[in-house]
């Protein structure tokens, strides 16, 4: 059977990250264990359970890893990635999906509207915010994790929502030291939950983009966006300070700040709309900048919730140290 380095070198060679395959490789693997046979066939059947590849393509030395869910994503903003990137974007999400499914108590899906979501947000807070969000997506079973590994050196998705036996998934990729950005993806995840636009065993894989989907464009990113919108704002369209296409960024951070009570928006969301409308991207990432005291690891935050939430016990041995990998420091041993 061929060697650790060899294995390693069919895994890259479609397309996966050393992160990633590092991350799936099992902590019971040895240097004594490369002279079983037995071992070397559990290693092969460990790394495919983790990364989404069928596991005969690994026992096999001369063939190529074959990702066993190639075909079951809609890829939204595509922009040039390769039909093997997009496999392995795929079989890595839905693979930790199912993980991450199983160690979450179940809970029925509710009917999700989004204006009742929102109002049922402001009895107890001032506006919607990420934790909110968070805290809504736990409450119905549905697990938010912030991936710190990524399946390929590429790493434009900002979102991914995966239907898996009924259950549903969301894992955030995109980076932030600020709440607002990720919210917005998380909110339209959310959308596509609620909207039902996942397929049983499905999943729908959103790179990053800085405009909103044009009306006629995709149905499905127009109506997930509106969700959006509705739920952190109220309003379909991108709320806009009257005179704020005028503000110098210091400005525009005190007008958001100012307004975002009496309009009951999170004063940063309140400037990505601003940035949603104008395109004007400095001007609104200065000024976010400067309406929070201080930067903040936004994916630690989400996956020390996460810690909070998941059962790894539920889950087989090996695959606990890849969970946790996944989503890095934030979740102990």
């Amino acid at each position: 059977m061929e060697s650790v380095s060899q294995l390693k070198k069919r895994l890259k060679s479609v397309g996966l990250s050393d992160a990633a395959i590092n991350a799936a490789w099992p902590d019971w693997w040895s240097n004594a264990a490369s002279e079983s046979t037995s071992a070397q066939t559990e290693l092969r059947f460990s790394i495919a359970r983790k990364l989404g590849l069928d596991p005969h393509s690994l026992l096999e030395d001369s063939q190529e890893p074959r990702f066993i869910w190639r075909d079951e994503a809609r890829f939204k903003h595509l922009s040039g990635e390769g039909r093997l990137e997009l496999s392995a974007i795929t079989s890595f999400g839905t693979a930790l999906g199912r993980f991450l499914a199983a160690s979450t108590s179940e809970a029925p899906l509710p009917t999700l509207n989004a204006l009742e979501l929102r109002k049922a947000i402001l009895r107890t807070q001032p506006y919607v915010r990420l934790l909110d969000l968070l805290s809504v997506c736990w409450s119905i079973g549905i697990p938010v994790v912030h991936l710190r590994v990524f399946p390929t050196l590429h790493k434009r998705m900002a979102a991914m929502s995966v239907q898996i036996d009924g259950r549903y998934v969301i894992l955030m990729g995109k980076d932030s030291m600020y709440p607002p950005h990720v919210a917005f993806y998380l909110a339209h995840e959310l959308g596509h939950v609620a909207l039902r636009h996942l397929s049983r065993d499905s999943a729908i894989v959103d790179l990053e983009t800085s405009a909103l989907a044009a009306p006629g464009e995709d149905p499905d990113e127009v109506s997930a966006d509106r969700f959006a919108l509705e739920l952190l704002t109220g309003l379909t369209e991108p709320k806009v300070l009257s005179k704020s296409r005028s503000f110098n960024v210091n400005q525009l951070a005190q007008a958001v700040l100012n307004a975002s009570t009496e309009l009951r928006i999170e004063p940063g969301t309140l400037a990505l709309c601003f940035g949603y409308s104008t395109g004007q991207w400095m001007k609104t990432n200065a000024a976010i900048k400067r309406v929070y005291s201080a930067p903040i690891r936004v994916w630690s935050e989400i996956n020390k919730i996460a810690a909070d939430h998941l059962d790894l016990s539920l889950i087989p041995d090996d695959a606990r140290s890849y969970v946790r990998a996944a989503l890095g420091e934030a979740v102990a041993a």
